[in-house]
């Protein structure tokens, strides 16, 4: 979610999705709406002269800081999960350029083991398994 809102903040749409992402906060965080208006617009500037002068390490950094933001709110309650793949899937990647869509993903992994014996392996990429003696 991080890179598909830095990549929305360098966009024309820019104003729409600063008015979904912040009533997305409305709803969930009241408290914290007015605060994360302000940093968005903030950071919106940052993020707009990283792609103006090609800096792609900033733009990282930017949406480092809201993907460890997001990850917070998931810890404190993992119920906003679905909301937050929506926001990502209806709102912020229609916003993007094609190039920019293609680097936004969302990976879900679930596992559920029941009974002896049973093993389940879930790798991001290649998982050898061998036998036991």
């Amino acid at each position: 979610m991080g890179t598909a809102l830095v990549g929305a903040m360098a966009t024309d749409g820019w104003s729409r999705t600063r008015d979904v992402v912040v009533g997305w906060w409305q709803r969930i965080r009241p408290d914290h709406a007015d605060e994360v208006g302000r940093e968005l617009d903030q950071l919106r500037a940052d993020a707009v002269a990283a792609r103006g002068s090609g800096d792609t390490a900033t733009s990282e950094a930017l949406a480092g800081v809201w993907r460890l933001r997001l990850h917070r709110l998931l810890t404190e309650d993992p119920a906003l999960r679905g909301d937050l793949e929506r926001l990502l899937r209806d709102d912020l990647t229609p916003m993007l350029s094609a190039g920019d869509q293609s680097t936004v993903a969302a990976i879900t992994q679930v596992s559920n083991v029941k009974g002896k014996g049973n093993t389940t392996v879930q790798a991001g990429g290649n998982a050898t398994i061998a036998p036991s003696s």
